[in-house]
């Protein structure tokens, strides 16, 4: 399967490129212009996109480097949508493919949604996280998410863990 990464440089969001690390992916991780990034869609049947976003879409480069002006592409494509409320595009949009709702990478989006934590054990969600999708991700749909939670498990009562296994999805 021919594999596009979407993955704005920004460095809350490194840790995600665990994800691809090791794979013969095209990777985007820096602006380019939306000709190009449409051809680069076209070209690929799985689209990862990864990083900072919400419902309108993934923020990258100080805009929406996804949005509903690229939907139209990505219906015909597996895609992986991983920032925070990507649920709530996938789902407005019909995607198909794994997806997130609030995932929670960063101290204070745990504070915004009073989950009780430190930066250490955000840090390790995180790792956890990536880590996780890494070896799930080539997984059918019908057994993606339930491979990331058994990798992605909460031995150690994270409660970032607990919060963010709540808000993994496949369509």
């Amino acid at each position: 399967m021919k594999t596009l990464v979407i993955h704005p440089k920004d460095e809350t969001t490194d840790f995600l490129s665990e994800i691809y690390s090791g794979k013969d992916w095209t990777i985007i991780n820096t602006n380019i212009s939306k000709s190009a990034l449409k051809r680069a869609i076209n070209e690929h049947d799985r689209i990862i996109m990864l990083g900072h976003g919400s419902k309108q879409g993934l923020i990258g480069f100080n805009k929406f480097i996804i949005g509903s002006e690229l939907v139209y592409l990505l219906r015909e494509k597996e895609c992986v949508c991983i920032w925070c409320n990507a649920d709530q595009f996938v789902v407005k949009y019909g995607l198909k493919g794994f997806y997130t709702g609030m995932i929670i990478s960063e101290y204070e989006e745990a504070l915004m949604y009073c989950v009780q934590t430190t930066s250490e054990k955000i840090s390790h969600s995180n790792l956890l996280f990536a880590e996780a999708v890494k070896k799930s991700i080539d997984k059918n749909k019908d057994t993606i998410v339930e491979s990331i939670k058994s990798i992605y498990n909460n031995i150690d009562d994270n409660s970032v863990i607990e919060f963010n296994q709540q808000n993994l999805y496949v369509f």
